[in-house]
This record gives structure tokens, sequence and C-alpha cells, in this order.
């Protein structure tokens, strides 16, 4: 099969769906199939790929606005022979990917990756949409491709319970266990300074409100004050970032406290390894794979139970879970630590058994079959976009333009 996966977001920037679009791609091309990307970033080598204009977004700079002209995307699936569209977010190359369904005349399979309810507070006021109007966006978009796919089941049922009617498949994003399995290409602890003999507690991912960071930070912050010999690794970038830097300042933790932004996702897995336990207090996951590949690269998890991350995580094999409580996130850590070694063990069989990428792919490819053998299919009567919905996604993406002018 030849597929076009489109999406405002991919490597070299650090997220689940970036992360997922790689490890597809990657694992459908071992199987033969060719796979090519429209996204505003690539990293660098790759081929395949249509890189579409974009600017900074204002409250993420590693994140892009994306302009592309769609007629750009056409050209690039015809010279490349596309028999089926795969876009991962409905927003600025998602409404693309439906001007290129409609006009070629082709399926579309849509990831419906992020719970877009929980993100609303990246649009300014006072356009910033209520949440009746991202269900309706939602439920209209979804209902417009042949099938859907929802990375858990909890994400299906919303799904459903918005109004979407077309096909909805769970398919969680796999881990790459072949690569987290390989020993680490460098030390990281050396790299950063940390000595080789204190305890890493690391945490990766967006430095963002809704990761639940000022939470996480209190309880780590109290681990650190009560134990001279523990550092924390924060991986990863965001709005947050000035904000976690001050509360670490107050605390007088920044000796033992490591920023390193961005880090490239073919790296991350050195670090991982280089950690002795992962901690996440995200409440907005739709799946949580940092916590899937922490565990597959042998470190314990402990992390919130809620949504997503309560759908990969089973407490005990590799991971504690916890509820949303700091004292009770506190006693997990030190009982994770004393257990480190039975944990990581159990983690890296966890992974292997039930969340590999090969499984993941094998239901990907049934998927794409049925979506080519129903071919294209004409939603636009049956879904049309009221005008009151309309008019609110207008303002808001006027008002984003405006800021970026």
């Amino acid at each position: 099969m030849r597929i076009l996966m489109i999406s405002d977001t991919y490597l070299p920037q650090i997220n689940g769906v970036a992360t997922s679009i790689y490890l597809s791609k990657k694992y459908l091309e071992m199987r033969g199939h060719e796979v090519f990307i429209v996204a505003p970033v690539k990293p660098e080598g790759e081929e395949k790929i249509l890189l579409v204009p974009g600017i900074p977004f204002l409250f993420e700079k590693q994140h892009k606005v994306v302009f592309a002209n769609h007629i750009k995307i056409i050209e690039f699936a015809l010279e490349n022979k596309i028999e089926i569209i795969h876009s991962h977010d409905p927003m600025a190359l998602g409404m693309r990917a439906l001007k290129v369904q409609k006009d070629l005349k082709l399926p579309h399979v849509h990831t419906y990756h992020t719970l877009l309810t929980e993100y609303r507070h990246y649009v300014p006021p006072p356009f910033t949409p209520d949440r009746r109007t991202v269900e309706e966006f939602s439920k209209w978009f979804c209902n417009k491709v042949n099938i859907v796919i929802a990375p858990t089941e909890e994400i299906k049922q919303e799904l459903i319970s918005y109004g979407v009617r077309r096909p909805i498949e769970v398919v969680p994003t796999g881990i790459d266990t072949i690569e987290f399995s390989q020993p680490p290409e460098k030390d990281i602890r050396k790299e950063y300074g940390i000595p080789q003999d204190v305890t890493l507690l690391m945490y990766a991912g967006r430095l963002a409100k809704e990761k639940n960071l000022e939470f996480l930070s209190k309880v780590v912050a109290r681990y650190m004050h009560e134990n001279s010999n523990v550092w924390f690794l924060i991986v990863g970038d965001g709005p947050e970032r000035k904000a976690l830097e001050s509360f670490f300042e107050d605390e007088g933790l920044m000796g033992r406290t490591i920023f390193t932004g961005y880090i490239p996702h073919k790296e991350i897995k050195d670090y991982y390894k280089a950690a002795d336990l992962f901690v996440f207090a995200s409440l907005t996951e739709t799946q949580g794979l940092v916590v899937l590949e922490a565990l597959a690269s042998g470190t314990p998890v402990v992390a919130i139970a809620y949504k997503g991350i309560a759908n990969v995580l089973v407490n005990g094999e590799g991971a504690l879970t916890t509820g949303i409580d700091e004292e009770e996130f506190y006693q997990a850590i030190k009982i994770a630590l004393e257990r480190r070694e039975e944990l990581s063990k159990k983690g890296i069989e966890y992974v292997e058994k039930y969340w590999s990428m090969n499984t993941m792919a094998d239901k990907l490819e049934k998927i794409y079959q049925t979506a080519i053998q129903q071919g294209f299919i004409d939603f636009t009567m049956p879904s049309i976009i009221n005008t009151s919905l309309q008019l609110k996604l207008n303002a808001i993406f006027k008002k984003l333009i405006e800021l970026f002018d």
C-alpha cells in the first residue's frame, strides 16, 4: 500500500502524536508498504516528506500553525500514487486532508489522538471555544472519514458520545521494543554532570499546564528535600519551563535539577536508561507513550492512574499507580525505588507481551485494507457543520492569524 500520513506535528518534536506516526511508518515500511508524510517539520535526512509552511505557535514555539496550500499536497499525493490518506489531527492539516480526500476521491482514515476538549486553553480569550463547540467540531470531522482510530477504548466512547457514527477502531500506539531493548549509546549522567551514585528521578514530555507538573514538582521536591542523594531530570520543553525553573530555584534544588530542553526521540532511550525511576502525573493523556517507553527501557514508573494512563499501566507490572493525592504519590516513589530491580524486569516483560508495535501494525494493515475496499465515500451531505459552529471556528482561526502577523 501507498499511504499518505498528514499531521501538524512530526519528529523531531517530542510528543505522542509524532512518536505514533514515526513508529507506524517504520513498522509499515518493514512490511513492504510505502509511507509518505505531510508535516510542517521533518527530521534531518528523512525522505518521502512534504514539508509545508508554518509559523511558530505563540504559546508553544516548538509547534507550528500551518498555512499550507492543499494544491501542493494534491500534487505530492498524485506524484507518489497514494492509495489512502491517514490524518493525525483535525485542525489545519486535517482540513487539508479532507480536501485532498474529496478532490482525489481517496479513502481516509483518521486517528483522534488527543482529547481536544482538554486543550482549549491554548486558544486565547475571547476566542477560547466552549466544550460543546469542540465536541461538535470533533463529531463533524470524524463523520467525514471512512474509519476513525482511537488510541483507547475511553476515547472511542467519548467520540460516540459526541455523535460520531463512523466505525471506530481502538489501536494504541505500540512500543518499539527492539529499539528500547538496546544498550545506551551515551552516558547521560556524565553528559549532564549527574553523579553515578545518586538516585535519579525523571520526567519526559511537554512542559505544559495539562501535564499536572505543579503537582509532580511538589511531590518530587519534597522527596528531594528528604533525600539529599536524589536528583531530578526533566526532559522536554514548553510554556511552563520558566515557572518550573523558578519553583525549583525557590526550593533551593536547582543544583540537583536538570532541564535538558528538547531531545530527539531517537536519543530518548538513553535518558530512560540513565534514570532509576520515571515519574508522571498528567491527567489528560489519551495513552501515555512515555510511561510505556520507560518500562520498555527497564525503568520503573510511578504515575497517576487516570484516563489513558489507567488504560496502559497495570499496578505492579513495572509500575506503581496512584490516585490524585500527593501523599500517595510520594509513598509510591519510596516503594518503587525499594522494588526497583523487580519492577524493572516486570516492566520489560509487560510491554513486550501487550504493547509491541508489531501487534499494532497488524491492526493498522487490516484497517487500511478495509478502507481501501470501501473506496472514497463522500460524507459532505450528511455531516454539514452548523453555521454557528462554523462562525466560531472562523473567528478562532482569524484570531490566531492576527496574533502571528
